[in-house]
């Protein structure tokens, strides 16, 4: 799915309504598709069965209202919040507010923050969440006043009281545009998204307000979706099972994925074995780790071959027989492993994963000739560095400068982080969300490497590796998270909750 401005998601709407589309047919479509995904999270008690709506004065409201009276009718306990006088609400609001008074429904009127309090403070006990219709995506700049004041009693209580919010759209008080938060904004479990994902979901203080992401589709046809200027792609519901690697029941070993790995060295043997076992937990029928000297306690399944760098040929022919090929983690600094890099790396032909060290060596000497089906896995603060860019820079702007490092090095990059972008040099880049923040852990990237490195090796091509490893990576970090909680997640336990993610796919 394309990741618009929201700037860019009301041009293309403005055509659509230019060529006679109905922009209250367009708010039924969206109030209807929002209340039956929260009539389905409510059944399935993920949610609350009583509802407090807080609605301000544009159509972000009226989408709210509209949600309301399908509420209203469907029996739940409904009530609505408004925040200003009907007078100085859009037309489109103001139709939806009568409809909604003439199905009965119950609008309490805020005067002043103090009766906000009151109501989430009194009406908690009795089981209810909270539905942002405030503000839409087309607000920017700063919340002052009464609205700054309201926002940041709904954060308060939520968090003190234990209460979900659903934002509709985007959370009030995050500019759609940008991601950023200058004043306030409300921090939603979930955001019901309509039509395309903004880019403001993704970058900056995005994804700290959004939770998770819930597609509802308003009506808005193709053609006007096709003509919407992409800035990224998101990966909502992904197929996994699809591009999981086949199994042959006859396949031995080699035949189930030949991993070389080029990593370690003395104290950081560590971020080896993490990689090499992650890529036999994914799937790899054998790993073999070359090191200049011997792993110390390595795990049984691992074959450990100790090659001086200098013996470049021994080390290329076993290249030629493997099916993939990771260089990196804990690899060291030294000038003898960046001379190492820069002779073997145009010389290899297999599907090679790039990760640590080994981009610490390429940001040195970006004139270093890379393996053809290469794929980089750098953090921002790595991927600043391949970019030089030494100040502070914002989010969407590494997005732009990422996707044309990309381009030039003809290079897949998997940019880690919250959310995790994909950039391929001849496809929108692909944003991620998911995982946990205790992957923000020592190793937990070594992980990764392995699980690109064994669906590489498994047949599958280096951009469908990547984007599974991701995913599987998010998955089993959630698991071992919820077993163990964020605090306490270790790299290990993301290899450990491995199989319960394949589990949950399968």
């Amino acid at each position: 799915m394309k990741v618009v401005l929201a700037s860019e998601m009301a041009r293309i709407e403005s055509l659509a309504y230019k060529d006679g589309v109905s922009d209250e047919k367009y708010m039924q479509n969206a109030g209807y598709g929002i209340f039956q995904i929260l009539d389905q999270l409510i059944k399935e008690k993920k949610l609350p069965n009583k509802i407090t709506i807080i609605a301000g004065k544009g159509n972000n409201a009226g989408d709210g209202y509209v949600v309301a009276k399908h509420l209203l009718e469907k029996g739940f306990d409904i009530k609505i919040f408004q925040l200003f006088s009907i007078d100085e609400a859009s037309n489109l609001l103001k139709k939806q507010y009568d409809n909604f008074i003439k199905a009965n429904g119950k609008v309490i009127f805020v005067k002043n923050i103090e009766d906000l309090e009151n109501f989430l403070e009194s009406d908690h006990e009795k089981n209810t969440f909270i539905l942002d219709a405030i503000l839409g995506t087309g607000f920017k700049g700063i919340l002052t006043g009464f609205l700054l004041d309201v926002v940041n009693k709904i954060n308060e209580k939520s968090n003190e009281l234990n209460l979900k919010v659903i934002s509709i759209d985007i959370p009030s008080g995050l500019n759609g545009n940008t991601g950023k938060v200058e004043s306030a904004a409300l921090k939603s479990d979930t955001t019901i998204y309509l039509g395309l994902a903004k880019l403001g979901f993704f970058v900056n203080d995005g994804p700290n307000y959004i939770g998770n992401l819930i597609y509802v589709d308003f009506g808005l046809d193709e053609k006007y979706k096709t003509l919407a200027k992409a800035k990224l792609e998101y990966m909502d519901e992904t197929n996994l099972k699809k591009l999981l690697p086949k199994i042959d029941k006859k396949r031995h070993k080699y035949e189930a994925g030949f991993v070389i790995g080029i990593a370690g060295s003395e104290g950081m043997y560590g971020a080896a074995k993490l990689s090499s076992l992650a890529a036999l937990r994914s799937g790899s029928g054998i790993v073999k780790m070359i090191t200049q000297k011997e792993m110390s306690s390595s795990f049984y399944e691992l074959v450990n071959l100790v090659i001086d760098f200098e013996n470049f040929d021994e080390i290329l022919a076993l290249i030629s027989k493997a099916d993939s090929v990771f260089i990196g983690p804990g690899l060291g600094r030294d000038e003898k492993t960046e001379d190492f890099l820069f002779k073997i790396l145009p010389k290899i032909n297999k599907k090679t994963v790039l990760d640590a060290d080994s981009l610490f060596h390429l940001s040195n000497n970006l004139k270093m000739i890379l393996p053809k089906d290469s794929v980089l896995t750098p953090h921002k603060n790595e991927m600043k560095k391949l970019l030089k860019i030494e100040n502070p820079i914002e989010d969407e702007k590494l997005i732009e400068k990422t996707r044309k490092f990309s381009e030039e090095k003809n290079v897949i990059i998997v940019l880690k982080g919250y959310p995790t972008i994909i950039f391929h040099p001849k496809k929108d880049p692909v944003s991620i969300l998911g995982g946990d923040p205790g992957l923000a852990t020592a190793g937990t990237g070594d992980v990764l490497t392995g699980m690109i490195a064994s669906f590489a090796s498994q047949k599958l091509d280096l951009y469908d590796a990547s984007i599974l490893a991701v995913n599987l990576h998010f998955k089993a970090a959630e698991l071992a998270a919820f077993d163990k909680t964020s605090y306490s997640l270790i790299a290990s336990d993301v290899i450990d909750f491995l199989p319960n993610a394949f589990k949950k796919i399968l």
